[in-house]
């Protein structure tokens, strides 16, 4: 168990309204992602500036984590609670979570290493102790390193052990693919929030339209870190770029899928 933080901020992976700053006489330009708020500002590991890389490590709980002060996964147990009685194996499941966040490294300058101390991770993954919902993610920061500026200390990632995991798509949404839930979380680990309901995996819906990463994500995760070289580019001029909402998505955007949290309606108020 870690200290009193002296920030906990928690994401709410589900039922967050849809956001928009822009004005009916000076929309704004749908990216396809939404850079994390926090304090009014955007947040990301080790330097709040834009583009420039991280490593992260992270671990998987292997007992009872406490983390006073968190809103979300405050406390959290050991993950097997909440895969194991899907029938899926361990060897599987950290399988599944490695290529989750491969799915980042792919695309931006941002580096994952596992290690085995889950009091000094800088992301830790578990079940929650309390279940509620399908998952969710806090992010913790550290104190302002320069005036105004504060990057992430800590991300908690937890699922819900009373909910039912699978391995792969079968076109069933009522029981969520591991791969596809941790890749969206770990995006809010990493300074993503939810663009819209549904076309990106950041999108606040789970469907099982798209395998991996799409256009607003990359964008998103290469604005923050940096574009890893030879992967895939969707950039966009700097002037159409904001550090926070980038607005609602297109319209005529369909809404179908589950919500990854709580499962309330978009019209519900943020958390």
């Amino acid at each position: 168990m870690r200290g009193n933080p002296r920030i906990a901020i928690a994401i709410v992976t589900a039922s967050l309204a849809i956001a928009s700053s822009a004005s009916a006489a000076e929309p704004k330009r749908f990216l396809g992602f939404r850079l994390l708020d926090l304090e009014n500002q955007s947040v990301k590991w080790e330097t709040p500036r834009q583009r420039v890389g991280a490593t992260v490590t992270y671990a998987f709980a292997t007992k009872l984590v406490t983390t006073e002060g968190a809103r979300n996964c405050g406390q959290m147990l050991p993950p097997d609670k909440a895969y194991t009685p899907s029938g899926i194996a361990q060897g599987e499941f950290e399988r599944e979570v490695a290529a989750a966040f491969r799915m980042w490294e792919d695309v931006a300058d941002i580096k994952f290493r596992k290690i085995d101390d889950d009091d000094t991770a800088d992301i830790v993954i578990g079940a929650q102790a309390v279940p509620v919902g399908r998952a969710f993610t806090n992010v913790e920061l550290k104190p302002a390193g320069e005036p105004g500026r504060k990057v992430i200390a800590r991300s908690l990632i937890c699922l819900n052990p009373a909910q039912p995991w699978k391995v792969g798509f079968d076109g069933d949404l009522d029981v969520y693919d591991l791969r596809y839930t941790i890749a969206h979380e770990a995006g809010h680990a990493i300074g993503l929030d939810h663009p819209s309901p549904a076309g990106q995996l950041m999108s606040y819906k789970y469907d099982e339209r798209h395998q991996g990463l799409q256009p607003g994500d990359i964008r998103g995760a290469a604005l923050l870190y940096g574009a890893r070289s030879g992967g895939p580019s969707f950039s966009r001029a700097a002037s159409d770029i904001t550090t926070g909402s980038t607005g609602a998505g297109p319209a005529g955007e369909t809404k179908q899928g589950r919500d990854f949290g709580i499962g309330a309606g978009p019209d519900t108020p943020p958390r």
